[in-house]
């Protein structure tokens, strides 16, 4: 299954993407990914992702999706 990581802007990773859902980096499961949107785990809308950017519900970029995560940083 592919796994990315979550970076912030300043390239701090702090979570991952693993298919639909997303951990933060103790390997809790923090929200789920439904189309372009990622939902918290009250199914809150949580983010928007455009390509590879993260952005808050306002539109401002949080951070990256980036490349997969080694299994040291999970």
């Amino acid at each position: 299954m592919s796994t990315r990581g979550i970076y912030s802007r300043d390239g701090e990773v702090f979570g991952y993407v693993e298919g639909t859902r997303l951990y933060d980096l103790n390997g809790n499961l923090t929200g789920v990914i439904r189309g372009r949107t990622v939902y918290d785990l009250h199914g809150n809308r949580h983010w928007i992702i455009n390509r590879d950017a993260l952005l808050d519900v306002r539109g401002r970029v949080i951070g990256y999706l980036g490349e997969s995560v080694s299994q040291a940083h999970r």
